[in-house]
């Protein structure tokens, strides 16, 4: 019970500064009992109080109310200092003073010694395990002892007669036991009470930081569209100035939400919030509770989909490209050598042009399977931390070595520095297609300029890749990125399309964008410090 009485104390210890607990009561019970003594003393005569030992009453009744409102004075300034003792040397005082008031009133047939059960019972709940049945006893041999002394004193009374002390000693323990098992109960409950408490605030604590780190954005609204709660990855993808929690929805997802209520079996709406952040993918789910109607929204970067797609992808591609090496390469190495020998005999003109015809598609053929077996096989967990700017530099330094046209390049950098998290020798590939590209297609006289940055709404890295060469025509453009797709005779069709899939496998996004005069690549990066790894 003891240690019982020590987890109440220690449940309920947060609530010790709150307007009225036992201690107080009691102490209020106090002052009010010492300042009704000597009214009634002093104003109703036909009491019986202080009767026999009028002096004796009077001076142990100021003396009760002094010593009670400097015990609430001490109590209320040093309310943590000594708070273990404190009520035993309370409820003891109250004990000696009211077995005085009973002497001093004609020993314990006036009624005073009912006091001493509300004194009895507070120190069963002020005071831990055994002690309140101590106070019971002190109790009772108290008003024996009163009643042995009066008796002794009043040679007319039998000192013995010890009935009602004893009746009233019953009475003590009585209320000790009763009262002892009330606090267990109230104890055990409260302990249960703010063990559970606890364990919610964990579990609470424990929802938020899940919450605050998913990578999926969580918007929770109400019935008139405010924002009530928003994760940090929703606020990093809904560009916003402000903080979401307590705006209103954005007029975008409000109509996706109106959609959703019409047919909640509708299939994943998307919605881009700028031209250059990224693709997000909504979901709309009710969240019941009691005091109104909330929605959840969910917000997920197709990026991180498409990151696990790709991997899917590459998988299988990887299995296929196993058969295409064995089935296709073999049968086509005898083609390629078939060829050979006979462009070593003499031939004419047109069977000349027969044989490099031949040499030629089985080369691109060839070139084909290295394409699709370099996707296949490259690493999908080397991306790193680097900077944009060294990636230029190694751009431009292998340029210089293979004697292509460096002095045609013109790189525009910011004056501040651009980090990516990218696999280096697959931005490397990248760059290297984008520039071959676009001298290869964009004409004799084509100048390319490399732009980056960073943008400052989404905070996302950027480069561009712009020449101004003879463009794309509209009807290539539908199918720039597709594989196989090409309007050059010797190309495979699988340049664009390996730069983007090499793109979307480091979490970025490549995009074209039409000009009046050329051509430009756009590159979006994510962000570096929220890659998924």
């Amino acid at each position: 019970k003891t240690r019982m009485h020590k987890t109440l104390q220690e449940a309920t210890s947060v609530h010790t500064r709150r307007r009225w607990t036992p201690e107080k009561v009691y102490a209020s019970y106090r002052i009010f009992l010492a300042a009704s003594i000597l009214p009634i003393y002093y104003f109703n005569t036909g009491s019986n109080l202080g009767n026999t030992y009028p002096r004796l009453f009077e001076v142990a009744a100021i003396a009760f109310l002094l010593l009670t409102c400097a015990s609430a004075v001490i109590q209320a300034v040093y309310r943590d200092r000594g708070r273990r003792w404190s009520p035993l040397i309370t409820v003891v005082v109250d004990i000696l003073f009211l077995t005085t008031f009973i002497h001093a009133s004609g020993g314990i047939g006036n009624n005073l010694g009912v006091l001493m059960l509300v004194t009895v019972a507070a120190a069963n709940i002020l005071l831990p395990g055994r002690i309140g049945l101590f106070v019971a006893s002190l109790a009772t041999l108290s008003l024996m002892f009163e009643q042995l002394w009066f008796g002794l004193q009043q040679s007319r009374q039998n000192p013995f007669h010890l009935a009602e002390p004893a009746l009233l000693g019953v009475a003590f323990f009585v209320v000790a036991v009763i009262t002892r098992q009330i606090v267990d109960r109230l104890a055990s409950s409260e302990a249960l009470s703010a063990q559970r408490a606890q364990a919610l605030q964990q579990l609470e604590a424990l929802n938020k930081q899940i919450v605050q780190r998913m990578r999926t954005g969580i918007l929770v609204i109400d019935a008139d569209f405010r924002i009530l709660l928003a994760n940090p990855s929703a606020q990093a993808l809904i560009p916003s100035d402000n903080e979401l929690s307590g705006a209103p929805l954005p007029e975008r997802l409000r109509e996706l939400y109106y959609s959703w209520r019409i047919n909640p079996t509708m299939q994943r709406p998307s919605i881009q919030f700028s031209p250059t952040g990224p693709t997000l993918l909504i979901r709309f789910a009710n969240l019941d509770v009691e005091y109104g109607q909330l929605t959840l929204v969910f917000l997920e970067d197709h990026r991180q989909l498409a990151h696990e797609a790709q991997q899917m992808k590459l998988n299988s591609l990887g299995r296929m490209t196993a058969t295409i090496a064995h089935e296709i390469r073999n049968p086509l190495s005898a083609i390629n050598h078939a060829a050979g020998l006979l462009a070593d005999g003499e031939h004419d003109k047109a069977e000349q042009r027969l044989l490099e015809i031949i040499l030629s598609h089985v080369k691109r053929v060839n070139n084909i399977i290295d394409d699709v077996l370099n996707l296949s096989r490259r690493p999908t967990n080397a991306s790193q931390r680097l900077a944009l700017t060294d990636a230029i530099d190694h751009l431009m330094q292998e340029m210089e070595e293979t004697g292509q046209a460096r002095e045609r390049i013109t790189v525009e950098a910011p004056g501040y520095p651009v980090e990516v998290r990218f696999d280096p020798d697959q931005l490397h590939q990248v760059l290297t297609n984008l520039v071959a590209n676009a001298f290869r297609h964009g004409g004799d006289d084509v100048r390319i300029t490399i732009r980056f940055g960073i943008d400052e709404r989404t905070e996302l890295p950027w480069m561009r890749i712009i020449d101004n060469g003879l463009g794309i025509t509209k009807e290539a453009e539908a199918n720039l990125f597709e594989p196989f797709h090409t309007t050059s005779r010797q190309g495979t069709g699988l340049g664009l399309f390996v730069c983007r899939e090499l793109c979307e496998g480091n979490q970025a996004r490549l995009d074209y964008e039409a000009r009046e005069q050329g051509a430009q690549f756009i590159i979006t990066f994510a962000h570096p410090d929220r890659v998924f790894q």
